[in-house]
C-alpha cells in the first residue's frame, strides 16, 4: 500500500495529464449564459429595460485557431521588442546614458575647430539711423451718424 509521502510527491501526474483537457474545452457556463445589454453597458443579471443579446461566438474552428496563433505571434514579437530594448538600455547605460547623445568624441575637435575659424572673423557693423517720424500727425475720426427711425 503506498504511504501518505508517495501520494504526495505523485499527486501533480493526474493534474498534468488532464490540464490539456481541461483548458482546450471552453467552459460550460460562458457558452450558456445569456448576456444583457443595460443602457451602454453588458451584465450577465438582467436589468429594468435591458434586452438579451446573443453573445455567441460566430467564427470558425479555423478562425479561432489562426486568431489563437496570431495572439501567440504577437505575443512572441513583443516579447522580443522588450528584450532587445532592454538590450539597448543596458548598452546605452554602460556607454554613458541617455546624456551621450549627439555626435562622438572623434567628431568634437574637427567642429570645434571650424568654429573656432568663424569666431576669428568680425561681423560687419551696421549702422542704424535714429527714427524720426516724417508722416502727420493722425487726425481723429468723424463718429458716424446713427440713423433713427
Amino acid at each position: 500500500m503506498p504511504t501518505c509521502q508517495t501520494l504526495m510527491r505523485a499527486w501533480w501526474v493526474p493534474v498534468l495529464l488532464l490540464l490539456p483537457a481541461l483548458l482546450a474545452a471552453p467552459p460550460a457556463a460562458a457558452q450558456s449564459a445569456p448576456v444583457y445589454r443595460c443602457g451602454n453597458s453588458y451584465q450577465a443579471q438582467p436589468c429594468a429595460g435591458g434586452v438579451a443579446v446573443d453573445a455567441a461566438d460566430p467564427r470558425s474552428d479555423a478562425q479561432r485557431r489562426e486568431a489563437e496563433a496570431v495572439r501567440q505571434r504577437d505575443g512572441a514579437l513583443a516579447g522580443q521588442l522588450a528584450a532587445d530594448r532592454r538590450a539597448a538600455e543596458r548598452e546605452s547605460a554602460r556607454n554613458g546614458g541617455p546624456a551621450n547623445v549627439g555626435p562622438s568624441a572623434a567628431a568634437a575637435p574637427a567642429k570645434h575647430a571650424a568654429s573656432s575659424a568663424k569666431a576669428r572673423k568680425k561681423p560687419k557693423s551696421v549702422k542704424l539711423k535714429p527714427a524720426t517720424s516724417t508722416s502727420p500727425a493722425p487726425t481723429p475720426r468723424k463718429a458716424k451718424a446713427v440713423k433713427r427711425p
